[in-house]
């Protein structure tokens, strides 16, 4: 079984959305990382999972180049807590 170029551009895009999260809510201090990680993934499954079935290639195109902008913003826009002695500060 062949999987279709359009059903593989949507599983690379969400895979990459899975690892930019990954990457974005890793590392940081706070315990709300935890779900803000989840409710991301959760938004990220939901998505995909509601245009599981389009057949429409424009609308297709559209959403995949939409995972890949928001992928890259929260590559380029995530915030990063690191602890600096007693107390913490915010820094990209």
């Amino acid at each position: 079984m062949s999987i279709s170029p359009s059903k593989q551009a949507a599983i690379s895009a969400y895979r990459n959305l899975l690892k930019t999260q990954r990457e974005v809510f890793t590392g940081n201090i706070f315990s709300l990382t935890y779900i803000l990680d989840k409710a991301a993934r959760k938004e990220t499954y939901s998505r995909f999972m509601q245009y599981k079935n389009e057949s429409n290639v424009d609308v297709l195109e559209e959403k995949l180049e939409l995972a890949d902008q928001v992928s890259s913003l929260l590559r380029q826009n995530g915030v990063k807590a690191v602890r600096e002695d007693e107390g913490s500060t915010l820094s990209k």
